[in-house]
């Protein structure tokens, strides 16, 4: 008989999940074919001050993470990067890009560079913000 066990220590059962999840998904629609992506932006003395973060799976890029410093921002980066991660997308045989963006970060950024909001969770991460889930195809 099965039991469930509350771990004090996860990368065990971590990793179990993923391959047993890994390995579901495979069968049905192929293997992941995962790529992890970074792009960075550095100033002049190379000191990183801004980046995306994310991983290219099956035919999507998921774009984790998207920070600029508050310093050189409004200088068309972000734009720059997304572009350089949506290039990298295609090279990979990407049909599509998505990723969540909170109320306090950059909801009205992404719109303006075509993408479309596909969800949105209200209260998160407190109560009066919310989390937006946004796509776009390429």
């Amino acid at each position: 008989m099965a039991t469930l066990r509350r771990e004090a220590d996860d990368a065990e059962t971590k990793a179990a999940v993923i391959a047993g999840l890994s390995a579901c998904n495979a069968a049905r629609v192929g293997p992941r074919n995962l790529s992890p992506l970074a792009i960075s932006l550095r100033d002049e003395a190379g000191a990183i001050v801004g980046g995306l973060t994310g991983e290219l799976k099956w035919q999507w890029l998921h774009v984790d993470l998207l920070w600029i410093d508050q310093a050189h921002r409004g200088k068309g980066h972000g734009e720059a990067l997304v572009t350089m991660a949506e290039a990298a997308a295609r090279d990979h045989g990407a049909r599509g890009v998505y990723l969540a963006t909170m109320s306090l970060q950059a909801p009205d950024f992404y719109p303006k560079l075509g993408y479309k909001e596909y969800g949105r969770l209200e209260d998160y991460p407190v109560a009066g913000h919310r989390i937006h889930q946004l796509a776009k195809a390429l």
